[in-house]
């Protein structure tokens, strides 16, 4: 339960993040999805649970403060974590394997939104998707790498409330 709580202020910092400082300051666009790497790093390190539940409550926060169509992000988030969970189950993966799951993830929510956008009307482009998503994905990869590496303190119990 502990662990649990210990893990809102990093929900609180990724929904900041993703909505307030890399919509901003950015270069090229090309930006984290923190709030992605977020649950999948802790379906990673701690249970499918915690992914879940930090997936909807990032998801939900996102889309009320900067989402067009309510409940999109929490589905997207809480199916990546899924994914990872299965491609987890019983296994110990070394940590480029897991950039490597965790950056096609994150690429797999990003065609999926472009073709939420695509089947409601919007213009996709193969090239935005390319010069765009491709490094997106890779950022989101490596930025779950540093959340995961920054859970290392709730890992070992040292979680001081």
């Amino acid at each position: 339960m502990r662990k649990n709580i210990a893990l809102l202020p990093y929900c609180i910092v990724c929904v900041f993040l993703d909505t307030a400082v890399f919509s901003r300051w950015n270069l090229f666009s090309l930006r984290p999805w923190m709030m992605l790497a977020l649950p999948l790093s802790a379906a990673a390190c701690f249970s499918l649970q915690a992914g879940m539940v930090l997936g909807i409550l990032g998801g939900f926060c996102q889309d009320i403060l900067c989402g067009t169509a309510l409940g999109i992000t929490p589905a997207l988030f809480l199916l990546a974590a899924v994914l990872l969970h299965i491609m987890l189950k019983k296994n110990t993966v070394k940590p480029y394997v897991l950039f490597l799951l965790l950056t096609a993830l994150a690429l797999g929510y990003e065609l999926l939104l472009a073709l939420l956008a695509w089947v409601l009307g919007g213009h996709v482009s193969l090239y935005g998707l390319l010069y765009g998503a491709l490094p997106r994905a890779l950022l989101t990869g490596g930025a779950g790498l540093l959340l995961k590496k920054a859970f290392r303190p709730l890992l070992k119990g040292q979680v001081d409330l």
